[in-house]
């Protein structure tokens, strides 16, 4: 689950764009509210990838492509779906406690 500290978190590390924790900057750019942003939520999905597909192993995670496709809102769960392609290639997608599709058209390679 996202965490509602991760905006602050994201700034400390050099994200300096204020959509991402001022809530005034978010309704000025035309959104309700902040939102995660899109490096975590792919960190996520990775770090899922990792977990699922290469036990753990990072030596055997060799790339994870994909488009962004929907906001995660802080609070929110992703939930990352993998589906086996065979010759360690996989199709992944991710996805809010909703429904909500946030990363689509994703591959991820690694060593079987």
């Amino acid at each position: 689950m996202t965490r509602p500290e991760q905006g602050a978190i994201y700034r400390l590390s050099g994200d300096r764009n204020p959509i991402h924790i001022d809530p005034d900057f978010a309704k000025l750019g035309g959104f309700e509210k902040p939102f995660v942003h899109g490096l975590c939520t792919y960190g996520f999905v990775g770090r899922a990838v990792l977990s699922e597909l290469c036990g753990n192993d990072p030596a055997r995670f060799k790339s994870l492509s994909g488009r962004f496709a929907a906001q995660v809102h802080f609070g929110d769960t992703i939930i990352t779906k993998m589906w086996n392609a065979g010759d360690g290639i996989a199709i992944v997608q991710a996805e809010t406690q909703n429904g909500n599709v946030v990363l689509s058209q994703a591959r991820a390679t690694y060593k079987s």
